[in-house]
């Protein structure tokens, strides 16, 4: 079974191996379609919930605790809307590029 790539997980003392949200990246028009992108994605995705919530790196206030799975991606919930919509976080290339595939 192929590894799936993992999109909107971020830094924490507990997961160092994640990079730091950096906000106000993309403009609110990108990030709108962005966003849109994303939720096309999810209507697909398989949900999966989990225990207790996250934590938003950007702001502290508590976020989700479900995750959106395809056979390629995974990504958390708050991701599209914290993330990139509120927050104008920019995704990765890759995940840019799975989007619009």
């Amino acid at each position: 079974m192929k590894e799936k790539k993992i999109e909107g997980y971020w830094y924490s003392d507990y997961e160092p191996q994640y990079p730091m949200p950096i906000p106000n990246v993309l403009t609110e028009e990108e990030a709108r379609s962005i966003y849109e992108l994303i939720l096309e994605k999810q209507k697909t995705a398989k949900v999966v919930h989990y225990k207790g919530w996250s934590t938003s790196r950007i702001t502290g206030e508590h976020l989700g605790s479900t995750e959106f799975q395809t056979e390629e991606w995974i990504w958390p919930v708050d991701f599209a809307k914290h993330y990139v919509l509120e927050n104008r976080v920019s995704p990765s290339v890759e995940f840019l590029e799975y989007l619009i595939s």
